[in-house]
């Protein structure tokens, strides 16, 4: 029997889309991580029946016959697509009609028909397919539709492509390579499990790029630009450390990768915040982050920033140990925010730690390929200052042919 896990974003009221998975019982963190994106989420536990499918259903069907929904399903064999298929068309609990987006990983059919189905417009559901890099046949009969000519209709200019399929390397055919991994949700302070790094990469990478779909088809939308502001705000203007922490999921993370400063869980995090970050007399009161650009996605925000201060405290995430030299510090800096649902989930922060130590005084820029604050105001100035000075061969090419 299916069963339901209920949206858990409970900021702001919305109709949840429901998401329909197939994919083991024992894998049902997945579930509470889509849950956490905003999505009424029904587990039907696969392998298993799928026939009769709305029985299956009917115990949960007063809890999803009202919402657009979408459909992501994981190794699903070749005999199963095709009865999955044909359930779909006849469901009453979850309407074809209401049917906005399908998901397969690594599905085990080289039949595309049985997977990208068509709506009552005779158009093509939104679909994206993961796949390994070893399902070539599936991939070379899937591509056609990845082209507006294979469509077999014409696009408006401003529909999306219905049908995306992307392959990741070095992953194994079997079992579909999430469920070869645990959900970020799960994950805890001090808990650590190996991992192929190929298969964290394939498994994040699909991760945004489903949410990417699900957003658009289905909602539900939430302001990143507004909530990254906020966190911030109550990070360099109020200096308030539990209201920092409000804005992020219940395990959150921040790595500032130069110096491995941060923290992991909510209680590593906070103790963080408050005693080596928030406080006037860790990150300096005149501090200023200045923004050259910002990208938006479908789960995280990347900023460009320059940030400057005075040295005039002992800053224990950026320069840990080193005592205030009374220096201005003008950096280049980037931080990619995730965020799940409504929450930031982590920070990766980088910059120039070379850069900081130069204009600290720690480090001797004439003996290496090295820079002070001419780094950040390049970034901010590509046009305006030359490149390559650390170059001392560059002059070496002046006037060469470039062909």
């Amino acid at each position: 029997m299916a069963s339901i896990v209920p949206n858990a974003v409970t900021s702001s009221k919305f109709e949840p889309p429901v998401l329909l998975l197939l994919l083991p019982q024992e894998q049902s963190a997945w579930c509470h991580q889509l849950a956490e994106e905003g999505y009424t989420v029904v587990l039907l536990p696969y392998p298993g029946p799928i026939e009769p499918f709305d029985d299956l259903l009917s115990g949960i069907a007063h809890d999803i016959s009202s919402n657009v929904w979408g459909v992501i399903t994981y190794g699903l064999s070749a005999q199963d697509a095709k009865v999955l298929r044909l359930c779909l068309s006849r469901s009453k609990h979850l309407p074809a009609s209401r049917l906005r987006c399908v998901v397969h990983f690594s599905p085990l059919t080289e039949d595309r028909e049985d997977l990208i189905y068509m709506n009552e417009a005779g158009r093509y559901n939104p679909t994206a397919v993961h796949l390994h890099a070893s399902q070539e046949q599936l991939h070379a009969n899937l591509s056609p539709l990845c082209t507006p000519e294979g469509l077999g209709y014409t696009l408006p200019t401003s529909a999306y492509h219905p049908v995306e399929v992307h392959t990741y390397p070095l992953v194994p055919a079997s079992p579909a390579f999430p469920l070869l991994t645990q959900p970020p949700i799960v994950l805890k302070s001090g808990t650590s499990s190996p991992q192929d790094p190929h298969v964290q990469s394939a498994t994040g990478l699909s991760y945004t790029r489903t949410l990417q779909l699900l957003r658009r088809e289905l909602g539900p939308h939430f302001n990143l630009e507004k909530l990254w502001e906020q966190h911030t705000y109550f990070e360099f203007v109020e200096r308030d450390a539990p209201k920092t922490m409000r804005t992020m999921v219940a395990s959150p993370y921040v790595n500032h990768i130069p110096t491995m400063t941060g923290g992991v869980g909510f209680d590593d995090l906070s103790r963080f915040y408050k005693y080596h970050f928030t406080r006037v007399d860790v990150t300096p009161p005149d501090t200023e982050m200045i923004t050259i650009s910002r990208t938006v996605g479908a789960d995280r925000i990347i900023d460009e920033m320059i940030f400057k201060c005075t040295h005039t405290t002992e800053i224990d995430w950026l320069a840990p140990g080193i005592m205030p030299t009374g220096k201005p510090l003008e950096i280049a800096l980037v931080g990619v925010v995730a965020f799940r649902g409504d929450k930031l989930t982590f920070e990766h922060i980088y910059w120039d730690q070379a850069s900081v130590l130069v204009q600290l005084g720690l480090l001797d820029a004439s003996k290496l390929p090295v820079a002070g604050a001419e780094v950040a105001r390049k970034a901010m100035n590509p046009f305006g200052l030359p490149s390559n000075t650390l170059m001392p061969r560059w002059s070496s090419s002046a006037g060469l042919s470039i062909e």
